[in-house]
């Protein structure tokens, strides 16, 4: 029995860019841009792992794969829970502008129940709970929330599911810095109350050091260096690693 929830192994991907022919051909063909390149890491269960590089680095794109969402790997990609959730970096552009929260929440049921769990109905007023919103909020419309109240409502659309494994692409920099402060606090509660294993993708390395228990680091696609949080940045490996490092001081 495996103490992972998500093992990926040697993971490359590709993009298709498009190239204009020379010679006595004319038109648009196309070839391979490598965005992943033979990326391997486990997340164990009740672990928060982070993910850190620059942009364009291919956390995103790694995302992605990790769901299902459309892109072509090679590799394997083995999850040992059901349904994996995320919670992406905007919470306005996450949530439909001209539906309710309590809309919002019952679809995030409604998914759960497409693929065969029965739905209590009563989970909505109680993950709003869960994530400091009282139930008055069922009713209001996102444009009615603040960043911080929007990206609960995100978080309560991920748990309301009961996923064991939540990816959290940039949570918390779209926000302020006394509110980044709230959702952390969030995010560390529920992942004890729930059991929950996180894997966190920033830019911000700080807010890694603060709430992860291990780190890759990510250049071009390629994982440069992995391991504990407190010793990667306090003994780092990697020219890449010392960069980013000697960017925050």
């Amino acid at each position: 029995m495996t103490d992972s929830v998500l093992e990926v192994r040697h993971v490359s991907s590709y993009y298709k860019k498009a190239r204009r022919f020379s010679g006595t051909h004319s038109g648009f063909g196309e070839r391979d841009m490598q965005v992943l390149r033979d990326v391997t890491f486990s997340i164990q269960k009740g672990e928060t792992l982070g993910l850190v590089g620059e942009s364009g680095s291919g956390k995103t794109t790694l995302c992605r794969a990790v769901l299902g969402l459309g892109m072509d790997y090679e590799g394997e990609i083995i999850h040992h829970t059901d349904h994996p959730q995320m919670v992406f970096q905007d919470p306005y552009s996450s949530l439909n502008p001209v539906r309710t929260v309590g809309w919002t929440l019952r679809e995030a049921l409604r998914a759960g129940e497409r693929r065969g769990k029965r739905a209590d109905r009563t989970l909505v007023p109680e993950i709003l709970e869960q994530v400091g919103l009282s139930e008055e909020y069922i009713d209001r419309y996102p444009y009615e929330l603040s960043g911080g109240q929007r990206q609960r409502v995100c978080i309560a659309a991920a748990m309301i599911q009961q996923p064991q494994l939540v990816l959290l692409d940039e949570p918390v920099s779209a926000l302020d810095v006394t509110v980044q402060a709230q959702i952390l606090r969030l995010l560390v509660r529920l992942k004890e109350e729930f059991r929950l294993s996180y894997l966190f993708i920033s830019h911000d390395l700080n807010v890694i050091y603060q709430i992860c228990d291990r780190v890759l680091v990510m250049k071009q696609g390629e994982i440069v260096e992995s391991g504990d949080v407190r010793q990667v940045f306090e003994e780092p490996q990697h020219d890449y690693t010392k960069m980013l490092l000697a960017a925050v001081d």
